[in-house]
């Protein structure tokens, strides 16, 4: 007990500077009167290591096999704050798939820190992942929640999400745009997580971050050892908020057919997850990699900026489209299930936008004529 109060309640000295708020007055303790009675927390910054290796593109495939059969997956504590941000956008995602009626702004954080502060570098680490999830989940102009710490042998942090339940902010927060009156959530989900074998729908891709695609600390990156290099850094919290609210619309309208989370392992694992074993998919990632000015498929397919994959039918992807632009969010249609071929085939050439339609209206009129 007195070393979990001595890492929250302590006055910090990271890199020789004093820090201003101890981590439970960052977490909502508001300012305490006994960080005097605990001696200070002097630690250093790890530095992130440089990558080794780069990544083949022709070894998509092999790539993801390391991440789906990796069972070694750590915390990566070089990066924090940057992953710290990472869960939390994580977690708020994959509520949007839940029933009920419900918005962004009904939320609420609770994250939880399973620490080793003994190590050099770990305690520092720990007051930056704190730091990051209180200025992360502020700037969502969400409530944060109950939290806990506790002592381990390794470094761990998660974050779960509940419905703001007490009234003692209420006055604020019924008046933010991205609340609703009467919220409900319950703990199933709306739609599965795994393709219907339709081929003419379509599998879209939405970033809900404008964060560059990176590998530093990243399920690729333990899988293959070689953790190196930068990590993705989420900067847009106004972002993340517009795509929330068209994708949790498109839930609640029955728009979306099935959807999953992108998480450990990127996008290229979350297809693979959606495949369920029975469907393939054909995935073209080359407007993807132009939108985000990269030429490596490996980042965008394996970096793990907060996302979701969606399945929709053919003929409400115009509606989708019109909302998505409505909205100015970034979707990327990345193309159709492939039943019954289970590979998750990835394509990197330019496709012109009539081409796609042409494909699309030949689909459809073949499927008319097996009728």
């Amino acid at each position: 007990m007195k070393e979990k109060q001595s890492a929250l309640h302590s006055e910090y000295i990271i890199d020789g500077v004093t820090q201003e708020l101890t981590p439970a007055e960052m977490l909502g303790e508001g300012m305490t009167s006994n960080r005097q009675a605990y001696d200070s927390v002097v630690d250093e910054t790890l530095d992130s290591r440089i990558a080794c290796e780069e990544y083949d593109s022709w070894k998509v495939q092999d790539f993801l096999q390391a991440v789906t059969s990796f069972e070694g997956r750590h915390f990566p504590v070089e990066y924090s704050a940057q992953y710290s941000k990472i869960l939390v956008a994580r977690s708020l995602v994959d509520a949007l798939w839940l029933k009920g009626h419900f918005r962004l702004g009904d939320l609420q954080i609770q994250p939880s820190w399973t620490w080793n502060t003994d190590i050099l570098g770990h305690a520092a680490a720990f007051y930056l992942s704190a730091q990051a999830v209180a200025e992360y989940v502020d700037d969502l102009g969400l409530k944060l929640g109950v939290y806990s710490f506790s002592e381990g042998p390794e470094c761990a942090f998660k974050a779960s999400v509940s419905l703001v339940t007490d009234s003692e902010d209420d006055e604020l927060l019924v008046n933010l745009p991205f609340r609703s009156e009467n919220p409900e959530m319950d703990s199933k989900p709306m739609h599965p997580s795994v393709f219907e074998d339709d081929p003419d729908s379509w599998i879209i891709f939405v970033p809900l971050e404008t964060a560059s695609f990176r590998l530093g600390g990243s399920c690729l990156s333990q899988a293959m050892s070689n953790e190196g290099g930068s990590a993705p850094e989420l900067e847009d919290p106004d972002y993340f908020i517009d795509c929330y609210e068209v994708l949790r619309e498109m839930v609640e309208d029955d728009i979306v057919v099935a959807g999953a989370t992108v998480g450990d392992g990127g996008l290229m694992a979350t297809l693979k997850a959606m495949s369920g074993g029975h469907t393939g998919v054909r995935a073209n990632v080359r407007e993807l990699m132009k939108a985000y000015d990269t030429d490596s498929p490996v980042k965008v397919l394996f970096g793990e900026v907060p996302g979701a994959v969606i399945q929709v039918k053919d003929n409400d992807f115009d509606y989708v489209d019109a909302e998505f632009t409505l909205q100015d969010v970034s979707f990327f249609p990345l193309g159709h299930p492939t039943p019954g071929k289970r590979e998750i085939r990835v394509e990197t050439n330019d496709k012109s936008g009539i081409q796609t339609i042409l494909e699309s209206l030949i689909r459809s009129q073949s499927s008319e004529g097996e009728d």
